[in-house]
């Protein structure tokens, strides 16, 4: 395992998950032990938006995994979250509030997994940044279906403004 040159105190483990997916679908193999983000990859879309909604139905929003990212930080051109989610109501349709909240810190984000380390409902957040952080956002958005198209152009227009200083690497699955 090799520290990230792109991002230093990280490794290129992600790196590797995805590229194992790519390698395993072009040599058509199976791979033995899959993580969950190799497993989700490998879904049909059908099993993907079946598996999703009933992560994101166990969400009580209770914001912990935003309590406890330690890079979480309000910004004045960042996606305004309370816009489409207001704390402690009822979920919005999935998976808004948690695209939302791994865009927050595309480019932020530590991968620590603090997010899906303090959830309550055990739903693999840091999964979800890892998509986030290394898929092009359409990728995104198809491996995590079911977003309206108004929270979708609005995350692909804070993509496009940080596009410049973005230090993002991404992958091709």
């Amino acid at each position: 395992m090799d520290e990230n040159p792109e991002n230093h105190a990280l490794t290129n483990i992600v790196q590797k998950r995805f590229d194992a997916i790519r390698d395993a679908i072009r040599d058509e193999k199976i791979i033995k032990h899959p993580t969950r983000l190799q497993e989700i990859l490998g879904m049909t879309q059908q099993e993907r938006k079946a598996f999703w909604q009933d992560q994101f139905t166990k969400c009580i929003k209770c914001y912990g995994c935003i309590d406890m990212c330690p890079v979480y930080v309000e910004e004045p051109d960042g996606l305004d979250l309370s816009k489409w989610v207001e704390k402690g109501r009822v979920p919005p349709p999935f998976p808004l509030f948690h695209l939302l909240r791994a865009y927050r810190v595309w480019d932020t984000c530590v991968l620590c997994g603090e997010c899906e380390n303090t959830c309550p409902a055990q739903i693999p957040l840091k999964t979800i940044q890892d998509f986030v952080r290394y898929l092009p956002p359409e990728k995104v958005f198809e491996v995590i279906p079911g977003l309206e198209n108004e929270a979708r152009n609005e995350i692909l227009n804070f993509v496009e403004r940080r596009k410049t200083s973005s230090k993002r690497i991404t992958y091709d699955v």
